[in-house]
């Protein structure tokens, strides 16, 4: 290993996240709230800590960096700007430690739960911020500082962007995270803008584009976006939603003029169809079972709550706890799917789904003619049998996964259902269930080993488990 190399990107890291800081602390200053100070001084902090890390241990540039390195620098680095991001919250008063990294966490992987509602202005404008940020992913930081430390980023991009059947967008990675970045930032200021048209003010349209095209789904208020009751917010926001779980690589095709191989794309296809279709049978059961005023009614609900689960954001318009059992099976199937790889949104991703469903045909249809040799396609590319084995693999390690959390946390005695609901809502990253877990004060009342692990969960969702396991068997830290 080379430690120097991890140490320098850690410290750069931490020394980003300290600058960021700075924006909410002059916000703070400027509206008087209070809590300019638990900004100033932890970015300071931050940032006399970062750089003096990143200063000592730069040295002379590294030919070679190990796959070790590169799972080391993605973990830690993750980790690293979660402590330093929880800083604010408990330089507050309003959090302990634990809970302050929790909340961090939350924000940086764009799991979005919370245990409290009640923060001022600033703070509420940094939780958005790291989901913004973690949105987009520490790869970016990472190919930035990747020249200066001497290895080449490519090892970080395929550690961060674990997704199946990736695609480079263009040759040099160093382009890929500037067309990467110019996407998020151009659909971030759209979509304020949208908001803006449609009612809200300046501070919430900036918070709510900031966590919408994050897929995070904090909200400046405690009824998420219930409280502004309004057909054109929610009408935005829904088709920001859909637009943010969109592979991004999509968006680039378009711009190179190649619409019908991005309108074509199987993904996307099957992304649409599960929004549209979990939309008119909610619709249906809830006009049926829970007795809307109308049809319209039941379909905007339907739609929101349908855009919002499977792209993992959050938001809500609606008590749908109270649902009927139909609906909230749906949406709860949905928040397990998630949206397309390459996008911010949590859950299995649509391509696996896809996939994995392919699959089972494929083996019912070998058990009918066990001498037939079939390939495994997505759209018009055939899926080499490494990937399917991986796919599979990947499916077995998830289940396991949230099977051991349910576990750990019915040993902090807290019950089957709320068990069962957190772990599934912090491994999918949408950062909500039917419940308890729906609640902050849940999450509050917890014990810290009980924060602790669902933290642990978070980044596992976020960085698709096996980025994060790796680093935990010990052929990882042998020779």
């Amino acid at each position: 290993m080379h430690p120097r190399v991890i140490a320098s990107v850690l410290g750069a890291v931490v020394a980003a996240t300290g600058a960021a800081m700075l924006i909410p602390a002059a916000f703070s200053y400027l509206i008087s709230d209070g809590h300019w100070l638990s900004f100033a001084l932890p970015a300071v902090a931050a940032l006399l800590a970062g750089g003096m890390v990143f200063a000592l241990s730069r040295g002379r540039p590294s030919a070679y960096v190990s796959i070790r390195d590169v799972f080391l620098m993605v973990v830690l680095g993750w980790i690293s700007v979660a402590a330093a991001g929880s800083l604010p919250f408990y330089a507050s008063g309003l959090m302990s430690p634990v809970e302050a990294f929790f909340n961090a966490m939350a924000g940086f992987t764009t799991t979005g739960v919370s245990t409290t509602e009640e923060l001022s202005p600033s703070l509420l404008l940094w939780r958005s911020m790291s989901q913004w940020f973690g949105g987009i992913g520490i790869v970016v930081l990472f190919v930035a500082v990747a020249p200066l430390v001497g290895f080449g980023a490519a090892q970080l991009y395929s550690a961060e962007a674990a997704t199946p059947l990736a695609e480079r967008l263009t040759p040099r990675i160093r382009d890929t995270a500037k067309v990467l970045t110019y996407i998020y930032v151009s659909l971030t200021v759209v979509l304020a803008a949208a908001l803006l048209a449609a009612g809200m003010g300046p501070f919430d349209a900036a918070n709510h584009a900031l966590t919408t095209v994050a897929t995070g789904g904090y909200s400046t208020r405690q009824g998420s976006i219930a409280a502004f009751d309004s057909i054109a917010v929610e009408l935005v926001l829904v088709a920001g939603m859909i637009f943010s779980g969109t592979n991004f690589a999509l968006y680039f095709q378009v711009v190179r003029g190649r619409f019908r191989e991005a309108l074509t794309n199987a993904e996307y296809l099957a992304y649409l169809t599960l929004i549209l279709s979990a939309t008119a049978i909610m619709t249906v059961s809830l006009y049926a079972f829970d007795y809307q005023q109308s049809p319209l009614t039941a379909l905007r609900l339907a739609l929101f709550q349908s855009a919002s689960l499977t792209t993992g954001t959050g938001f809500s318009t609606a008590d749908w706890d109270s649902w009927d059992p139909l609906s909230q099976a749906l949406l709860m199937v949905l928040m397990g799917i998630g949206g397309c790889a390459g996008s911010t949104s949590g859950g299995l991703k649509v391509v696996r789904a896809l996939l994995l469903t392919k699959n089972a045909f494929q083996d019912a249809f070998r058990m009918v003619h066990p001498r037939a040799v079939t390939a495994l396609k997505l759209g018009r590319r055939v899926v080499p049998e490494r990937l399917r084995a991986s796919l599979m693999g990947f499916f077995f390690v998830y289940v396991a996964t949230l099977v051991a959390g349910t576990l750990l946390m019915a040993l902090h005695q807290v019950p089957l259902g709320a068990a069962f609901g957190s772990a599934f809502a912090c491994l999918n990253i949408t950062g909500t269930a039917p419940g308890a877990p729906g609640d902050p004060t849940f999450y509050a009342e917890l014990p810290a080993t009980a924060k602790l692990m669902l933290s642990l969960l978070m980044l596992l969702g976020r960085l698709e488990l096996f980025t994060v396991l790796v680093i935990l068997t010990p052929a990882f830290w042998r020779g």
